[in-house]
């Protein structure tokens, strides 16, 4: 009930503009990280 309510308070207030999305990641790498990173990219940056 208490969580309810405060749901409902925050829903007309801070999260009033919220948006919550489920994905599926597809690659997954970062400067460093590379073996998801697409080929043509590996061989240009490594």
């Amino acid at each position: 009930e208490e969580h309810r309510r405060a749901q409902k308070a925050g829903r007309g207030g801070i999260f009033a503009g919220y948006r919550l999305r489920i994905a599926h990641v597809v690659r997954d790498y970062g400067l460093t990280e590379r073996s998801e990173a697409p080929e043509d990219s590996r061989a240009l940056h490594g």
